[in-house]
């Protein structure tokens, strides 16, 4: 019997029961067996009708069939296809457009999905009905999705639109890292999906459907009622996924507010991914400094974990240091995961880090920047599909403005699958193109005339100012050194037309 299903279902019996009620037929596929006699592995692949699900991957036949099952269920559950449909087991592109289609945020009081669905669950039936929807064609082998990540956007209490998502969970080799920003360096969702989220922020400011506002200091806020919401479908890698996986929390809310756990010494800590891999390990020393030669000679490449990250965006914002020339921070308004959640890891990981002195902390802070504490939950509807084994090297992004155009990069070389297809649109050296264009639209020659992507970031002053106060703040707590690429691999110039090439070069971190 599965807990993870509504009613402890077993999905067995479910998909069973379905394929008698429907006429789909129901089968389960042996792809593999692999490992030794005394410790096999079988991986099997449920399809129903014309749709195949994703593969798991069990110690022993019944289990893996147990497995599979459920994991078709629960994807179905996570598309919002509660009732389990004869549409709902047809795959998506034989559907017709209507099965595409999702609800739009303008305009609408459209229902939850679900009777007594959360906001959470609202997050990820959307997110994974944007990403069926638009993967649908794609092969699935092709698509390594092992984390789905996706930005929506809420007006008011409107049900949302996704605005950007992002799958994979690998970072280059050291030896990929490119002098010219058109590498992409890490290749996690949560990172993927937030390059789409800033290509959406890049598009013109004064447009008339524009979601900003003229703020006091002279730049832009987002308008009143608007608001942006992370789903991830399983725990940040780093500190926000440092627990023993049995204490993984039902959607129960804890009480209003944020109720972190700190248990040890090593909970907080920065952490960095491991190159070319899964997992992270904690930042040692203070006394790395990545150098370009070091890197080219072997010297492992460290790049910040999702935690990190994502605490970072919670004080300096998603918009980046470019955008912030123009824009006062973006913050979140909410956190979803699906697989893997704790309060109170992911609270300490995200944002309460920082709570410790908060006040003293926020005063270092340059007006309007701050320490953001978004609402934190998971699914509740369905437990998100975990995807176990070694999954595939690629990353899947995509934003609206790329229209139903998906793009699938090599996670370990940050680079497109094919490479004559050119650069990625979210690798450094395209966002900084759309940044020159947004400069040149706003007649702000002062900006067009710092040629070199670094050289544009470290202009951003009251954005550098809030990240050494970050910075300073992490090491006074002893949660270590922010450890970043060595500033060659910023030095790109922005002179050369849209695609941002030029042979202007600086040397200082951006």
């Amino acid at each position: 019997v599965s807990r993870s299903l509504p009613g402890g279902k077993n999905p067995v019996s479910l998909l069973m029961e379905f394929s008698q009620k429907s006429g789909s037929a129901c089968e389960f596929l042996p792809l593999a067996q692999q490992g030794p006699a005394h410790d096999p592995r079988f991986t099997f692949q449920v399809k129903v009708g014309d749709r195949l699900f994703p593969p798991v991957v069990a110690h022993s036949k019944k289990l893996a069939r147990q497995m599979a099952a459920e994991a078709a269920v629960q994807e179905l559950l996570g598309e919002g296809q509660h009732s389990l449909t004869p549409k709902a087991l047809t795959p998506p592109h034989a559907q017709g457009t209507d099965a595409l289609t999702l609800p739009q945020a303008q305009g609408t009081d459209a229902p939850l999905p679900v009777s007594g669905s959360t906001l959470h669950d609202q997050l990820a039936m959307l997110s994974h009905q944007r990403f069926n929807a638009l993967t649908a064609r794609i092969q699935h082998s092709l698509l390594g999705r092992k984390i789905l990540a996706t930005f929506v956007m809420r007006r008011g209490d409107s049900l949302g639109t996704v605005v950007s998502l992002g799958t994979g969970n690998r970072c280059v080799k050291g030896e990929e890292l490119s002098l010219k920003g058109d590498t992409v360096n890490d290749c996690h969702a949560e990172i993927i999906s937030r390059r789409g989220f800033i290509s959406e922020l890049e598009k013109p400011l004064d447009s008339e459907d524009s979601i900003f506002e003229p703020a006091e200091d002279g730049k832009l806020r987002v308008k009143h009622g608007i608001t942006f919401h992370l789903y991830i479908s399983t725990a940040p890698c780093g500190d926000g996924a440092l627990f023993d996986k049995s204490c993984s929390e039902p959607a129960a809310g804890v009480g209003p507010g944020h109720q972190p756990l700190f248990e040890n010494a090593k909970q907080g800590k920065l952490r960095t991914k491991v190159e070319n891999g899964e997992g992270t390990i904690p930042v040692e020393s203070s006394d790395i400094v990545p150098t370009w030669d070091g890197i080219q000679h072997g010297e492992r490449l460290r790049t910040m974990s999702c935690s990190d990250k994502i605490l970072r965006w919670n004080v300096l914002g998603l918009q980046g240091a470019l955008l912030s020339h123009f824009l006062q921070p973006v913050y979140l308004h909410s956190v979803t995961l699906g697989y893997l959640y704790s309060h109170g890891h992911l609270t300490r990981a995200i944002c309460c880090r920082l709570a410790r002195d908060e006040e003293e902390f926020t005063k270092t802070l340059p007006h309007p920047y701050t320490l953001n504490h978004p609402q934190v939950g998971r699914v509740s509807v369905y437990d998100s599909t975990r995807h176990t084994g070694r999954t595939k090297e690629s990353s899947v992004n995509w934003s609206q403005a790329d229209g139903s155009s998906v793009e699938v990069l090599d996670g370990t070389k940050g680079t497109l699958e094919s490479a004559q297809l050119g650069v990625s649109r979210v690798c450094k050296r395209r966002l900084f193109a759309l940044f020159r264009a947004q400069c040149e639209r706003a007649g702000r020659a002062d900006l067009l005339a710092l040629g070199c992507y670094c050289d544009a970031k470290r202009a951003a002053l009251p954005f550098q100012q809030a990240k050494v106060a970050l910075l300073s703040a992490l090491q006074a707590r002893g949660y270590g050194t922010w450890i970043c690429k060595p500033g060659e691999e910023k030095s790109f110039g922005g002179g050369g037309g849209t695609d941002g090439n030029s042979d202007s070069h600086c040397t200082a971190e951006g």
